[in-house]
């Protein structure tokens, strides 16, 4: 792969990486404090800020470099990285999610706050945006603070660095866009009248016979197969069923037919007593 391209997709991996790593550490601090006292849970804001803070501290701060950074052998550049810009790295990567958090969950009856906060997290989406078109066009500055305070990545490996592959992590990208096609598709799929086209393409129906079916106390309903809790009958055949399963069949799918002889199931009626 050619190492300008390489330079590219590791830059992409290195702010993915960060956020991973950063989405753990945070969901453990959400854990530790649901099995905590409640009065811990007004300070989750600043006990994030503090927990991002470290992990800024350990990394950008001593490393010159972010975790994602580490790990696929990239840095800033010692010149780049003077103190006050240091300052600003620090105050663009920790200070918006936390002060994010404070409008939300101890000012919620600030109406003037939350939306402010809703239109600057509008415009950040947007520069999010055209900052990621940017990186894409000029393979520089692939996060919006590197992008404003004018930051790039070197190669911290030089000659030492080793060439990745990326075909299994292609694949679990087809995998994982599958299964969310899957997850997003299935809802739409209304599964009781498949499965009543299905049966009456594949499946056997018995002879139609029009003889009403008579309750005594070994009947069954036709769908459950158990004793049928409030009976109602199909008026064109005159099997059985439990009202609950015949009212959710016909809600599931209004044209839901006898299981047995295939007869619609629009009309029934109650049944009362043994024969």
């Amino acid at each position: 792969m050619n190492s300008k391209y390489l330079l590219r997709v590791n830059q992409l991996d290195a702010v993915q990486l960060d956020d991973g790593i950063q989405k753990v550490f945070t969901d453990s601090l959400s854990k530790i404090l649901d099995a905590s006292p409640k009065i811990l849970t007004k300070y989750h804001p600043e006990l994030e800020l503090l927990l991002r803070s470290l992990l800024w501290r350990y990394s950008v701060y001593r490393e010159r470099a972010s975790f994602g950074q580490q790990m696929l052998f990239l840095r800033y550049s010692d010149d780049q990285l003077k103190s006050w810009r240091l300052v600003l790295h620090f105050l663009f990567a920790v200070a918006p999610k936390y002060l994010g958090d404070k409008v939300t969950y101890q000012y919620t009856n600030s109406e003037m706050l939350q939306k402010s906060l809703s239109y600057c997290q509008n415009a950040l989406n947007i520069l999010f945006l055209l900052n990621t078109m940017h990186f894409l066009k000029t393979g520089r500055s692939p996060s919006l603070a590197d992008f404003v305070l004018g930051l790039e990545y070197c190669d911290a490996a030089g000659k030492n660095q080793r060439n990745i592959g990326y075909f299994h992590m292609t694949r679990e990208l087809l995998w994982a866009g599958f299964i969310e096609f899957i997850g997003n598709i299935l809802p739409f799929i209304n599964y009781h009248k498949l499965k009543r086209r299905l049966h009456g393409i594949l499946g056997e129906r018995a002879s139609v016979h029009h003889e009403k079916t008579k309750l005594t106390e070994k009947t069954l309903c036709a769908f459950c197969n158990e004793r049928p809790t409030l009976p109602h009958s199909i008026s064109f055949c005159g099997h059985i069923y439990c009202f609950y399963c015949l009212r959710g069949n016909l809600d599931a799918d209004p044209e839901f037919k006898c299981i047995i002889c295939g007869e619609s199931g629009k009309e029934f009626e109650k049944v009362s007593g043994f024969h």
